[in-house]
């Protein structure tokens, strides 16, 4: 990468990577498989889907290894696959990246348990495993990290090692939940003071995603954001609340719907913008296309 990442998003609004959990099911990927073990044996339709969502408008694109840290691969008895997991994928991310885009090392929450005392997982335990991660991942050339979590003290204790141990930009992104009492992390804060948190950790950008809150909700969150951090920002909502329709899944927001907010998101702080669970590479065709008509307004 010829363009610095924190001096081009200082300059202009950027588009986050696509979500390949959802992407990859257009090829084929069942929703229970492993997403880097799926990757692995179908590595053609993974470069395919980050090739298109370049083209759809990412200004990045991301590894896939967010189920790739030992806490999330024990799950598939695979703890043993972490660093293949984690440096095929980059390689592969990277293979396909134009210059003028940027590979996303994605790490993510230790899921299904937490560190100790929420749940099992030691600090040192937790370490070892976050830092096997990372550094495999900055081996293997990523340009800069997406760290998400649901528990404020293991983001930040991951947030610590990868810019103590590598250097490089890292965005970290609470996981927001709505409820009758309003926007919250999982296990800790309300937005602001979260990303008060992940700041004072080290992150170069404060994001959200994902959790239980609307692309809807996004521009209220952004805001109260702000209030905790002078950091860049970045919202990655899903497109809509999740729904069960004749047993799958399904999420409401068109893309034309979901486009229409961009402006909003920006206008409250946000240089990072994207979608999560539900968000097809028509919604960032959409995004895309919305985001290039408030640029030239603003000319």
């Amino acid at each position: 990468m010829d363009i610095d990442f924190l001096t081009r998003l200082r300059s202009e609004v950027l588009i986050l990577y696509a979500p390949m959990h959802t992407l990859l099911t257009e090829w084929g990927k069942p929703l229970e498989t492993h997403l880097s073990e799926w990757i692995l044996n179908h590595p053609e339709a993974y470069q395919e889907a980050l090739t298109k969502s370049y083209a759809a408008g990412c200004d990045m694109g991301h590894t896939a290894t967010q189920a790739s840290s030992v806490f999330r691969a024990k799950t598939f008895k695979l703890e043993g696959r972490v660093r293949e997991f984690n440096y095929q994928s980059a390689k592969l991310a990277r293979e396909v990246t134009p210059k003028d885009r940027f590979v996303v090392g994605n790490i993510s929450a230790s899921n299904p348990d937490f560190l100790e005392p929420v749940g099992s997982y030691t600090r040192d335990f937790m370490i070892g495993g976050y830092t096997e991660q990372i550094m495999t991942l900055a081996e293997a050339g990523v340009d800069v990290f997406h760290i998400g979590g649901n528990q404020i003290d293991a983001l930040c204790l991951a947030v610590t090692i990868a810019k103590g141990r590598t250097g490089l930009p890292v965005i970290a992104a609470n996981h927001i939940y709505r409820d009758a009492k309003g926007f919250h992390t999982l296990y800790g804060p309300a937005p602001a003071a979260a990303s008060r948190r992940v700041t004072e950790a080290g992150a170069d950008v404060v994001g959200c995603l994902c959790g239980l809150f609307s692309y809807e909700d996004a521009t209220s969150i952004v805001g109260q954001m702000r209030k905790g951090t002078n950091s860049i920002l970045g919202v990655q909502p899903d497109a809509g609340m999740p729904e069960l329709v004749d047993g799958t899944t399904t999420y409401s927001a068109t893309p034309q719907q979901m486009a229409a907010r961009v402006g909003d998101w920006i206008n409250a702080g946000a240089r990072l913008v994207g979608g999560c669970c539900g968000t097809t590479l028509e919604h960032y065709t959409q995004l895309s296309s919305k985001l290039k008509e408030i640029k030239r307004h603003a000319a």
